[in-house]
């Protein structure tokens, strides 16, 4: 088994979780007839994650390998790299960045929240 066949699986789990959480938030909009939330907000946040999170994965996974802390199987991995890193590293990255605003708007709100 590839790392690449591996992350699939992860980023299949995140954007499934992403498509339900923006299935459930509009479902929730239309029922409490709020306003739109602009979904170009999640975006940039998700992206601004990913990139920070990229960047951090980048910068330590290299000291890590550079190290011998740990290595890569070539023929598990694309062959693509970010220095040491293997490419499929940062699909972990990715998949942290989508999953993480989306479980937490299926998350049931609290008490005393914006939202009640």
């Amino acid at each position: 088994m590839t790392y690449l066949l591996l992350n699939l699986g992860f980023l299949a789990v995140a954007a499934a979780a992403a498509l339900v959480a923006a299935l459930v938030h509009r479902g929730r909009q239309a029922a409490s007839q709020r306003p739109a939330s602009r979904p170009r907000k999640v975006i940039a946040a998700v992206v601004l994650s990913f990139v920070a999170l990229g960047v951090l994965t980048a910068v330590f996974d290299n000291l890590m390998i550079a190290s011998g802390l740990f290595e890569y199987s070539a023929e598990h991995t694309s062959g693509w790299r970010i220095g040491l890193a293997p490419l499929e590293d940062f699909a972990y990255v990715l998949a942290a960045a989508v999953l993480l605003p989306a479980v937490w708007t299926l998350l049931p709100a609290g008490k005393g929240t914006r939202d009640e």
